[in-house]
């Protein structure tokens, strides 16, 4: 049996680099030691309450092969930036004791990410997945995923108490056994129509304040993130291949793991800030 278990939030330690008036266009970039690809929120630096839906879709990526234990998330979420709250559901993709593992998932952090039987997913299968407020009174929230290629879908409605702060669209090395683990070589992961009502309007992540996130392990970026496309509803991250494993999970088994998704972070303007917050355990 596979034990998945809730995440630790960090704040992580993040450098940022804002656009100089000469460039009022160019994206902030965030490096983070977990996620890659993009955040949106009312104003990325002073974040209202206003978030209510994330959607997107997205192809299974086909990890390669690992003498290592390797992982990768694909997800869409609400909240996590600069918070310890965070919904979100996605698929994973992993070469565990040199066997490919594919599942989809949910998770309320920061209880145990749930993993959903029902969705048989596979590399190559077309995803899209999406999170929507109910309820705001009651906290009452709709989560649905689909593979679309095997006609298999997923909905649930829960009960949680969000932030409602930012919505994401994130590529994840996860945290196993308590440890950051080795991103799995997924090659790419191209996202798209990615949406999120914001105070009421929803739109592409262009239309909303947004951020760029890059995955790094200390000065060395593990992927590469695209900037948005032309409609600024899509874009792709990229695996780089890292000069050396950043954890190794060669003791793991398959009947062993336990996987922390969708860790929190913070951001702060012009300022690196490492901060460990207490550690959660769901039921």
């Amino acid at each position: 049996m596979t034990f998945i278990v809730g995440a630790v939030a960090v704040f992580y330690s993040v450098n940022l680099f804002l656009a100089s008036s000469s460039q009022p266009e160019e994206p902030t970039v965030l490096r983070v030691s977990q996620w890659s690809g993009y955040i949106a929120a009312s104003d990325i630096q002073n974040s209202s309450p206003v978030v209510s839906s994330v959607s997107a879709s997205w192809i299974v990526p086909e990890v390669k092969s690992s003498e290592n234990n390797t992982f990768s998330g694909v997800w869409v979420g609400i909240g996590g930036y600069g918070e310890e709250t965070l919904i979100q559901t996605g698929t994973e993709q992993e070469c565990i004791n040199g066997r490919f593992v594919y599942y989809a998932w949910y998770e309320l952090f920061p209880d145990y990410l749930i993993r959903i039987p029902s969705l048989h997913v596979q590399s190559g299968d077309m995803i899209t997945a999406s999170i929507s407020l109910i309820n705001k009174n009651l906290s009452t929230w709709s989560i649905e995923i689909r593979d679309v290629t095997r006609g298999e879908q997923f909905k649930k409605v829960v009960v949680y108490n969000s932030s409602m702060l930012s919505a994401e669209w994130i590529v994840e090395r996860p945290k196993v056994n308590g440890a950051v683990s080795t991103l799995a070589d997924f090659g790419n992961v191209t996202f798209t129509e990615c949406k999120a009502t914001v105070d009421g309007v929803t739109g592409a992540i262009g239309n909303f304040s947004y951020a760029q996130l890059v995955m790094h392990d200390e000065d060395t970026s593990l992927v590469s993130v695209s900037p948005l496309n032309d409609d600024e509803s899509g874009f792709t991250v990229s695996y780089l291949e890292p000069p050396s494993p950043t954890a190794s999970a060669d003791d793991l088994t398959i009947q062993n793991i336990a996987i922390q998704s969708g860790d929190a972070f913070s951001v702060y303007p012009k300022t690196a800030v490492s901060k460990n917050l207490r550690n959660f355990s769901g039921v």
